[in-house]
């Protein structure tokens, strides 16, 4: 393999690290938006687990859902078990590490209990994430 060598490692979520500033995948994020604020702070949380595998990862694996399985971005709070359903499809046993990483970055993101994730699957922390950022809506805080 021309001199590279490649070690098998477990990925430890616990210390994944999620960049909360703006990069190029998230230009498209824009909370102040004013349009459905809550849905597009999610989204983002989204992209930022997908991007701690790399922000060009990231990318390909967005554009690889939209095209093969119609699931466009904004798409992915509303059909998330599609969203499952696509990553389990293109990484087998591997988009389970993927959805970890993912509920991790939406529990930081959201301030949903950290000490959860574990039994979260992505569909039910993405519902309890947008109620829990509704209540903080309505609550102004």
């Amino acid at each position: 393999m021309s001199g590279q060598t490649f070690l098998g490692q477990d990925l430890d979520l616990s210390t994944a690290h999620f960049k909360h500033e703006k990069s190029l995948i998230f230009d498209s994020c824009n909370p102040n938006s004013g349009e459905d604020c809550s849905n597009e702070v999610l989204i983002c949380a989204v992209e930022r687990g997908l991007s701690a595998l790399g922000e060009s990862v990231a990318q390909v694996i967005l554009y690889s859902i939209e095209k093969r399985y119609s699931l466009k971005r904004q798409d992915i709070l509303k059909k998330p078990n599609r969203f499952v359903e696509a990553l389990q499809a293109i990484f087998g046993s591997g988009a389970e590490t993927i959805q970890k990483l993912i509920i991790q970055s939406i529990c930081s993101t959201t301030g949903l209990d950290s000490k959860r994730q574990g039994q979260l699957s992505l569909p039910s922390c993405i519902k309890e994430a947008q109620k829990a950022l509704r209540a903080k809506e309505k609550t102004g805080k």
